[in-house]
């Protein structure tokens, strides 16, 4: 049963807690003063000035106090102030809150909304130890809600609000009386349920909120059947999205995010979208070709993955709204060079300088075209990095809400790019070699000589290095092919490049066919031929190769910076259409196959030895 169906009861359900032994309200590690700055407690100080406190003194003695948003005790916040814990409480006089709203929550018997009550109007407007007004400083204090507000001893205000009468000195703490309640301001993962058009959103990120067992802060109680029993039960909230899929702990109050937020309309549009990239299927099952020692083929069967359909609803569901939502946070108070982006002014900035940002769940967005950069496992801790032409469009182009953990852009139009959800692919996964194939992964470093272009020295580094996979032959006669394969694949178009490095070693380029497997929604596709559709492309001997079975790497060259390139990536598919995705399956995903192929009569232009970089699929939007 959740906690806010239940009705709050008092009286002898009360009294039933206090038997059970209920009692954190006098834990040691609270602040305890034997210092009597004067012979009342707060509580009677406050019932002194029934006149002006009456209204507040009524909530006061209506709410439990709790340890927890589900854990209540025995005593209500009278009883708390009417005892030996120091507190400062600020408290509003009559007609200056909404007294009848407040009032309405508690008389409903609801959970949630008794503490809300609690959360948003006691505890922010109390705060732990002793704090006198004394001087002119300015400081910022901790409320007894974790939230921080700035008290100003000059103009006797907190957080704006005018104090009327400071410093009623208590047993217990100290008293002041002010001109109204102190404004509660929600964190970002409060902000999502405060407002009827972000309820898309919220629903999604709190279908994954629990209420965690705290062992240590819970009271142990006897040890029965060899079991230990609490009697005193501590829990806290524990948002298992936010925390490992967005990085983002959205509820901490001493975090700082800036955080784009889609409304219902933008999350329906964008969703609408999401859903076609994520299409499961029922069954995935694929083999692998290697080989034994002896060198001949063979197949390794490979174990079937299933789904039932709701199962793949549920899987569809989850990716889709997950790209909506995975990259929406970002760190308010450091990006590049720890600059902030709290206004749009400074993601504007941000823009001209063509800096970048990066996201909690590690998605760099940088200017379109100012890096130089894939998406290979980087040393960084970036997984994905995506090209952005104004960076302020995805955070709507208007100053934010603040709020007490940093900054909430509301957007109705969701303008993050395509590629923040559906990134390119670039990696090398060697799974099997061909029947004539001896892979390994080396790294090759050339000197790079001194070039003259146009009478300019090319300005390069001195040396040249790469990782990359040699596909060597058995013998002077057979042509190695290695199996790569390809993770994460959504179901959407790519093109598709292979990179190849230039052989040195004989100074020779490389002619190859290039295959792919992959999944429609009945079968698999097993090494299906692609053909070179390269306008243009040429062979060894300079004779046309478009529209043939034959892929061809140039030799070394001059890149588009005029300096000496010793790769060549090659598209070797364009538009190619993948019917279903493999986000998240570890033992199903698409397979390129590369294979040196040439007749023996072009071996004078051809090395069998074939080095791979990396494959690489650039996603393209529907």
């Amino acid at each position: 049963m959740k906690i806010k169906n239940i009705k709050w009861l008092t009286g002898s359900l009360m009294t039933a807690a206090l038997a059970a032994g209920i009692t954190a309200c006098s834990d040691d590690h609270f602040d305890i003063s034997s210092d009597a700055a004067g012979k009342q407690t707060i509580w009677q100080n406050i019932q002194a000035n029934n006149d002006q406190l009456s209204e507040y003194a009524d909530i006061l003695q209506s709410v439990y106090y709790s340890q927890s948003e589900d854990k209540v005790t025995a005593e209500t916040y009278a009883d708390l102030l009417n005892g030996e814990q120091t507190f400062t409480i600020w408290a509003p006089v009559n007609g200056s809150f909404n007294y009848s709203y407040y009032k309405d929550l508690l008389k409903s018997g609801v959970r949630e909304n008794i503490y809300k009550v609690e959360k948003e109007l006691i505890r922010n407007n109390m705060t732990r130890y002793s704090n006198v007004i004394n001087g002119t400083d300015s400081v910022k204090i901790d409320l007894f809600n974790s939230k921080s507000a700035w008290l100003n001893y000059g103009k006797q205000t907190l957080k704006g609000v005018a104090i009327r009468k400071a410093n009623i000195g208590a047993s217990n703490g100290v008293l002041h009386i002010t001109s109204a309640a102190v404004e509660y301001q929600p964190n970002l993962y409060e902000y999502l349920a405060s407002r009827a058009d972000l309820d898309s959103i919220n629903t999604f990120i709190k279908s994954f909120q629990t209420n965690e067992f705290d062992e240590n802060a819970s009271a142990k109680g006897p040890t029965i059947d060899g079991k230990i029993t609490y009697v005193d039960s501590v829990t806290y909230l524990s948002n298992d999205y936010t925390q490992s899929f967005m990085n983002a702990y959205l509820d901490r109050e001493d975090s700082s995010y800036a955080m784009v937020i889609p409304t219902n309309e933008a999350w329906k549009s964008m969703l609408e979208k999401t859903r076609k990239y994520f299409n499961f299927k029922s069954s995935y099952k694929q083999d692998i070709n290697t080989q034994t020692e002896t060198g001949a083929d063979t197949l390794i069967q490979g174990v079937e993955t299933a789904f039932t359909q709701a199962e793949i609803d549920s899987l569809n569901n989850l990716y889709a709204k997950n790209a909506i939502c995975q990259n929406l946070a970002f760190n308010a108070k450091w990006q590049y060079e720890q600059i902030p982006i709290t206004t749009i002014a400074d993601i504007q900035a941000a823009d001209a300088r063509q800096d970048s940002l990066h996201s909690t769940a590690f998605t760099k967005f940088k200017k379109t075209g100012t890096l130089n950069q894939t998406n290979k496992a980087l040393a960084s801790g970036i997984s994905n990095t995506v090209e952005v032409d104004n960076f302020a469009n995805i955070f709507g182009n208007a100053d934010p809400v603040e709020v007490s953990n940093g900054y909430a852009y509301v957007v109705n139009n969701f303008a993050f790019p395509f590629k923040s959800f559906a990134p390119d692919i670039d990696e090398l996964y060697y799974e099997s070699c061909d029947n004539m194939c001896e892979p390994y992964t080396t790294t090759k470093t050339y000197t790079r000589p001194t070039v003259i272009i146009d009478g300019d020295t090319v300005k390069s580094d001195s040396t040249f290095k790469y990782t990359y996979l040699a596909m060597k032959n058995k013998s002077t006669s057979s042509h190695p092919g290695a199996y790569f394969r390809v993770p994460e694949v959504l179901s959407c178009k790519y093109d598709i490049y292979v990179v190849i490095g230039y052989n040195t070693d004989y100074n020779l380029q490389n002619k190859f066919y290039a295959y792919i497997s992959y999944d429609n929604a009945e079968k698999r596709l097993s090494d299906q031929r692609l053909h070179n559709m390269n306008e243009g492309a040429v062979d060894a001997q300079g004779e046309s190769i478009y529209d043939t079975d034959f892929f061809v790497n140039r030799g070394i060259h001059y890149n588009d910076k005029g300096e000496i390139d010793y790769t060549d990536t090659i598209c070797i598919a364009k538009d190619f259409e993948f019917p279903v995705c493999y986000a998240g399956l570890t033992s199903a995903y698409p397979v390129i196959n590369i294979k040196s192929s040439f007749k023996s009569t072009e071996k004078a232009f051809y090395s069998r030895e074939i080095w791979v970089n990396s494959i690489i699929l650039k996603s393209k939007e529907w």
